[in-house]
């Protein structure tokens, strides 16, 4: 019996918030209050976060001393069907951190300047997969199967961490500007391992093993440019978020595959490594324009932020392989992003002057035409499948005033459903590209948010805001 091997199939799991990182630019915010206003703070951010959103509105807030990031933990769950076998379903649930941030503010010869660390993107997922079960679809192609086994797991790490300092100066009574600087350190590395097993009915094994991964570390800069009015009673922001400079990268790229108990015409085995690979890492020019207009004692915060496109590039460059084909085997890791505009609002209650609620929402529109991602990797034609989705993004939540600290507590809830193409199709006459069936994936994100805010530099060194 001649036995047809099964190829590597693309599974996907909480890789949803791994690529949402990377490609929607509203997933995550920083800043204590500016979590609970998802981001909506171009033109009215008080916290630390104005580091990130606005620098220009260091001018606008009194010393911070030192402060905490909101600490958030996420529930995240996803669900992915009919991916590989028709009615079938993967379901993960998670819960684990996401990325925070620290820092505060000071004054040094007559001059607003602040600190921040930001731990921009922290995600390391891994899913395993595992079956012995033989379906019809898979006696219909291997009819003398008699055992079957299949073990893959799939992993992505993702690690961006920011190191800044801001400066702003007031240009008049109603105009400032401000400039952050931050050095960015990523590593962005991720790797499949699939084995099948399959033996017939008279004591015959075959073995099939594909193991791919790769690596891409950059080290640069991110430069942020704001800008603040006051007017009578609006506030209005913008801020400019330049192209990254990138100052040094490197790539690798591992491929391993193994065929073994198959006949003459199918084993075979192949192993490449390869080190110090070009790469690189490109991040679009961004503006955001937002605004704080009061109502009562409370404040309405407004935004619309827009991020431009890349065109398509190479994140790492591979040669191309030779794995027994007719011509080499090129190995796809490329990059394209469209133009995104996003737009949220969010709503600031006065209660009294210790304690103040908050409620807002956001769009986060993928970016990505194409991604370079370790499904691309394995797919054994070199085809893109390509990963991301559309989310809105609410959040709810208190910020109480205490003699010492301020805390804030809150929610926020994310969910988004999407299709996209089954990476492969199995079928009697053996395994194809699927144009038309269509796999499902759902997720949904709860994340659960406290922050403190402690003034140790006020109660040392008191400092009046400006007139």
């Amino acid at each position: 019996m001649k036995l047809r091997l099964l190829v590597l199939v693309g599974l996907l799991s909480n890789y949803t918030s791994t690529f949402a990182q990377q490609g929607n630019y509203k997933f995550n915010n920083f800043g204590n209050t500016s979590i609970l206003l998802s981001g909506n703070v171009t033109g009215s951010v008080t916290d630390i976060g104005l580091t990130y959103y606005n620098p220009s509105r260091l001018t606008e807030v009194e010393n911070t001393g030192f402060a905490f990031n909101a600490k958030a933990y996420q529930l995240s769950s996803i669900k992915v069907s009919n991916l590989f076998v028709e009615d079938s379903n993967i379901n993960t649930t998670n819960f684990d951190g996401v990325p925070s941030m620290a820092g505060g503010t000071f004054s040094l010869f007559g001059t607003r300047f602040g600190y921040s660390f930001i731990s921009k993107n922290k995600t390391d997922n891994n899913l395993s997969y595992n079956s012995d079960t033989l379906k019809d679809q898979i006696l219909e192609i291997f009819p003398d199967a008699e055992a079957y086994r299949v073990s893959t797991d799939v992993r992505t790490k993702i690690k961006d961490d920011w190191f800044g300092l801001t400066w702003a100066k007031k240009i008049n009574e109603n105009f400032s500007l401000g400039t952050s600087l931050f050095g960015s350190r990523y590593t962005y590395s991720g790797g499949s391992n699939i084995n099948h097993t399959i033996q017939s009915d008279d004591n015959n094994v075959a073995f099939y093993q594909n193991t791919i991964s790769f690596s891409q570390k950059s080290y640069g800069l991110f430069i942020k440019i704001g800008a603040n009015y006051n007017f009578d009673k609006i506030d209005v922001g913008l801020n400019v978020n330049l192209p990254y400079i990138e100052l040094k990268n490197d790539g690798s790229f591992k491929y391993n595959k193994v065929v073994a108990g198959a006949g003459d015409d199918f084993d075979a085995f192949y192993d490449y490594n390869y080190k110090e690979l070009v790469a690189q890492r490109r991040e679009p020019l961004g503006i955001s324009i937002g605004s704080g207009i009061p109502i009562g004692k409370g404040k309405l915060h407004l935004n619309v932020d827009y991020v431009s496109g890349l065109k398509i590039y190479d994140r790492v460059i591979i040669p191309s392989l030779d794995i027994g084909n007719d011509d080499l085997t090129p190995v796809l890791f490329k990059e394209e992003r469209q133009n995104v505009v996003n737009f949220g609002a969010g709503v600031e209650i006065f209660i009294s002057d210790r304690f103040k609620s908050y409620a807002s929402f956001t769009t986060d529109y993928n970016a990505f035409i194409s991604n370079a991602n370790i499904f691309d990797l394995s797919t054994d034609d070199s085809r893109e499948i390509n990963i991301g989705e559309d989310f809105i993004h609410y959040s709810i939540g208190v910020d109480l005033k205490l003699n010492f600290a301020s805390v804030i507590f809150g929610t926020t809830y994310t969910n988004s459903s999407a299709t996209f193409v089954n990476p492969v199709d199995l079928n009697p006459d053996g395994i194809n590209n699927n144009q038309s069936n269509l796999a499902k994936i759902d997720y949904n994100r709860w994340q659960f948010v406290i922050g403190l805010e402690i003034p140790v530099l006020d109660k040392i060194n008191p400092i009046k805001k400006e007139d």
